[in-house]
């Protein structure tokens, strides 16, 4: 039980919400999405979910290594025309890493500390953590002891700057698209926030029909006097495997884009593979024994007790996750638009919960380090998008 480290606060200030431009978090469905709580940690297991994030992103990078060095494309679920762009983002874009989230189990107490995925592609929960978070700490810090973990803005500044270093021929322009989904905008905002402070000097929102992309010379976005500015850095909150699979003619300019050196998107095309479930079986032969994973397999007959998860290689959202806890038939099932993909499966983790049933997930954001915590909950089995943020 957690209950014992919530400590319950006023909700946040209104015009506070406002100052910030977050109403949406806090408005319709999402009413209720925030919890008006915290959840306290001690010094030593924030020290534990900093040095395994640091050891499983290292061991993310070694998988995604040895599925290009021993081709292990159709094994992970990459199709053959995806390898070209992924073969070359993996021997030529490691060091472009820009963020990413690991989502966890336990980390509290008596409950171990399990990797259930790590949101590496694209990932969400940016303006929570690091404005949303930080607004409740200040109006609440008074009665509460310690300090946040939350570095997400100022390493996320570390990394724009470390970009532009490492690539000097580039000019500082960063144009940001998405498919134009409210929650996208407000990811991209941070984002912006922490690429203008590391100097870029010309950033831009564009839903993506409004991006021109031109296979001879980049990207590019139309201005009001009819004028066409170009763009050497794009950061897309959009999956590549939605460029991939919905958009394949875009998908083969921006592999002819990205291979010519036209424009370096955020990020990378290698992230297709962190962000895929399949990651997690390759990991775990990696290193079997190290405590934080989970074991993961192909093959369902590898858990003779039949106590696994079964997830679509490239799901999102909670989608089509099949949960079974030692019978044949699984306790419990999610619909989702993944259902024909191939799956994997993963041995259950144990959640900690509270005396309401909540189940809490703990994430970490990496960003080129581990730069901050939060934390979801949800009286489910399954932490999905009616999830709280405590």
């Amino acid at each position: 039980m957690v209950d014992s480290r919530i400590v319950k606060s006023r909700p946040l200030d209104r015009g506070k919400i406002k100052e910030l431009d977050l109403n949406w978090l806090v408005e319709g469905e999402n009413s209720e999405y925030l919890a008006n709580a915290f959840l306290t940690f001690d010094f030593d297991e924030v020290k534990d979910f900093k040095s395994v994030a640091n050891d499983l992103h290292r061991l993310a990078i070694e998988a995604v290594r040895k599925i290009n060095r021993e081709n292990l494309w159709d094994e992970v679920g990459i199709p053959e025309r995806a390898v070209r762009l992924l073969r070359y983002s993996v021997e030529n874009e490691l060091s472009d890493f820009l963020i990413g989230r690991f989502d966890f189990a336990g980390g509290m107490g008596e409950t171990p500390l399990k990797l259930i995925e790590y949101n590496s592609d694209t990932c969400s929960l940016l303006a929570e953590t690091s404005k949303i978070q930080e607004a409740y700490w200040v109006q609440e810090k008074s009665r509460l002891p310690g300090e946040p973990f939350n570095d997400l803005i100022p390493s996320l500044i570390d990394r724009f700057e470390d970009l532009l270093k490492r690539h000097p021929d580039k000019t500082a322009s960063l144009l940001i698209t998405t498919l134009g989904h409210e929650e996208d905008w407000i990811s991209g905002d941070i984002i912006a926030e922490a690429a203008e402070a590391a100097g870029f000097e010309d950033i831009q929102f564009k839903a993506l029909p409004d991006v021109i992309f031109s296979e001879r010379e980049g990207v590019f976005v139309e201005t009001e006097a009819g004028e066409y500015v170009r763009f050497d850095f794009m950061y897309k909150i959009i999956p590549w495997d939605f460029f991939l699979n919905e958009e394949p003619e875009l998908y083969y300019i921006l592999e002819g884009m990205v291979m010519d050196d036209m424009v370096l998107i955020l990020n990378p095309a290698y992230t297709m593979l962190l962000q895929s479930k399949a990651l997690l079986k390759i990991m775990y032969d990696l290193a079997p024994e190290y405590p934080a994973l989970l074991k993961a397999s192909f093959n369902q007959n590898d858990f003779p007790n039949r106590k696994f998860v079964k997830k679509p290689l490239h799901g999102r959202m909670g989608e089509n996750i099949a949960m079974y806890d030692g019978n044949i038939e699984p306790v419990y099932s999610t619909e989702g638009d993944y259902g024909n993909q191939a799956v994997m499966y993963q041995e259950l983790a144990r959640f900690d919960i509270d005396i309401d049933g909540y189940r809490y997930q703990p994430s970490v954001f990496y960003t080129g380090e581990p730069s901050a915590l939060c934390v979801r909950r949800q009286d489910d089995l399954i932490i999905d998008d009616d999830a709280e943020f405590i």
